[in-house]
């Protein structure tokens, strides 16, 4: 990995590469995954993140489905 790759996985540009971001970025390398796919999956997320807190509770999920 070089320093443009790492800039490259920074997803959210903070500096620092989280597992997250290196997971998703090495999926895209190996061609298993692309933009779109990302996009459709954070979408499914923000819809459960019904608190907008960036991270998925029970409370969320029933929040969520009623």
């Amino acid at each position: 990995m070089t320093n443009v790759d790492l800039e490259a996985a920074d997803l959210d540009d903070d500096g620092v590469v989280g597992a997250a971001e290196f997971v998703i970025y090495k999926l895209k390398e190996m061609g298993k995954i692309n933009q779109e796919d990302i996009r459709l999956v954070m979408e499914e997320f923000e819809a459960l993140d019904v608190d907008q807190s960036g991270s998925l509770s029970v409370s969320d999920l029933t929040l969520a489905q009623s």
